[in-house]
C-alpha cells in the first residue's frame, strides 16, 4: 500500500436458553431461543429445524449502546443482525427432533462487541445450549480507509529551532502516525514563522490559513500558535480566544474537527510571560473537549497542553529545551511537544481509521 507523507511545514440479549418447550417427535413444539424464539437486541436467532419451530416473538430493544429490537423469528429464517455497536449473543438451539444450532449473533461495528458464537445442536425434547457471545460497547469504530492531517501555526510548528527538519515536532508526529496507521496517511504542515491568529483566520487569504488547510480535505486540523507573535502584534486576550474559536467553528462547519496546542513559554517580560500562561489556561478551559464527526457528545481529550512541560519556575523556557534565543525550542523541546501531541492525537486517529 502506497503511503504519502506530504510535509508542507454500537447489548442485546439474544435469546438465552430460557423458555424452551418440550419438543414433539416432529419438532414442531420447540421454541427457538435466540434462534427462532426471538432475536434479542442485536439479532434474532435462526429457527430450529423439525417440522417447524414456533415463530419467535420480536426481541425487545437493547439498552444503552445495544442494538434495536431483533425482527420476529420464523421457523426457518434467521433474525437480522443488530446494527449498532454491540454484538448479539448466540441463539439457543430449537427443541424438537434434531433442532439445529442457533445462529450466532452478528457482531456490531468496530470497536463494539465480538460476534456471539452459535448455540449447540438441539436434541429430541431438549433445547440446545445457548451460544456464548461478548457484549459490545463503545462508540462507532474505525470507518476511514485513509487519514489526512493538516497543521497550521507559527515557527515552532514549522520546525524552527530543531537541528534538522526531521527533528521538528510536526515531522516526528507525522512519521509516528504514518508508521501506526494501516491505510494511507498524509500530513500537510502549513505552519509559517511569524504567523498570528490574524493570518490563520478565515478569509485572510494567507498561505497556511484555516482556509488553506480546509482546501486539502483533511480529517483533522491541529492549530499550533505559541502566542508570542500575537503578543507582539498587540492582540488582546479576548481577541486571541475569539479568533481561535472562529477557527474551530469554521472548520466544524466544513465537517473537520480541530485540536489545539497551547501557547508556549518564552523568555519575555514578566507580564508577557504571565499572559502566555493565562492564554494557555484559558485555551485549556475552552478547547479541552471538541466536536468530532459521528459522535453526539463532545470528544475529549483534544487539547495538547505543553506550557507547563516546557516552562521554568519563572515561566520562561526551561534551559534544557531552549534553542538559545529564549523563543524557539531545541530538539529536546520539539520531542516534548511531539510526545504530548502523540498521546492526544494518535488515539483519535486510531478511533477513525485502522491502526497497527
Amino acid at each position: 500500500m502506497r503511503r504519502a507523507l506530504v510535509l508542507l511545514a454500537v447489548a442485546g440479549l439474544a435469546g438465552a436458553a430460557a423458555c424452551s418447550d418440550s419438543g414433539t417427535t416432529d419438532g414442531g413444539a420447540g421454541r427457538a431461543g435466540g434462534a427462532g424464539h426471538g432475536g434479542g437486541s442485536g439479532t434474532s436467532g435462526a429457527g430450529g429445524s423439525g417440522t417447524a419451530g414456533k415463530a419467535g416473538n420480536a426481541g425487545s430493544a437493547g439498552t444503552g449502546v445495544g442494538g434495536g429490537a431483533g425482527g420476529t423469528g420464523s421457523g426457518t429464517a434467521a433474525g437480522s443482525a443488530g446494527t449498532t455497536t454491540s454484538g448479539g449473543r448466540g441463539g439457543t438451539a430449537g427443541s424438537g427432533t434434531g433442532g439445529a444450532a442457533g445462529r450466532a449473533g452478528a457482531g456490531g461495528s468496530p470497536p463494539g462487541g465480538n460476534a456471539g458464537s452459535g448455540g449447540s445442536s438441539g436434541h429430541t425434547n431438549e433445547a440446545g445450549a445457548a451460544g456464548s457471545g461478548e457484549e459490545g460497547g463503545g462508540s462507532s469504530g474505525p470507518e476511514l480507509t485513509s487519514f489526512k492531517l493538516a497543521v497550521v501555526g507559527s515557527s515552532t510548528a514549522a520546525g524552527e529551532g530543531a537541528s534538522s527538519s526531521s527533528k521538528g515536532w510536526v515531522r516526528l508526529l507525522a512519521s509516528a502516525l504514518d508508521a501506526t496507521v494501516s491505510g494511507d496517511f498524509s500530513a500537510s504542515n502549513l505552519a509559517v514563522g511569524g504567523y498570528t491568529t490574524s493570518e490563520l483566520s478565515p478569509g485572510s487569504g494567507a498561505d497556511g490559513s484555516i482556509d488553506d488547510a480546509l482546501d486539502r480535505n483533511p480529517n483533522l486540523i491541529i492549530v499550533a500558535l505559541a502566542g508570542s507573535n500575537d503578543l507582539s502584534a498587540g492582540t488582546s486576550t479576548s481577541t486571541f480566544l475569539a479568533r481561535l474559536t472562529t477557527l474551530r467553528d469554521h472548520a466544524r462547519d466544513a465537517g473537520i474537527p480541530v485540536f489545539f496546542v497551547s501557547t508556549a513559554p518564552k523568555d519575555l517580560s514578566t507580564s508577557e510571560k504571565q499572559t502566555l500562561k493565562e492564554w494557555a489556561e484559558q485555551m485549556k478551559s475552552t478547547f479541552s473537549s471538541c466536536w468530532v464527526p459521528g459522535q453526539s457528545n463532545d470528544y475529549s481529550p483534544c487539547f495538547i497542553d505543553i506550557f507547563e512541560l516546557l516552562a521554568n519556575d519563572s515561566l520562561g523556557v526551561a534551559s534544557e529545551y531552549s534553542a538559545g534565543d529564549g523563543i524557539h525550542l531545541n530538539d529536546a523541546g520539539h520531542d516534548v511537544i511531539f510526545e504530548a501531541a502523540r498521546s492526544i492525537v494518535e488515539p483519535y486517529v486510531c478511533s477513525r481509521t485502522a491502526c497497527r
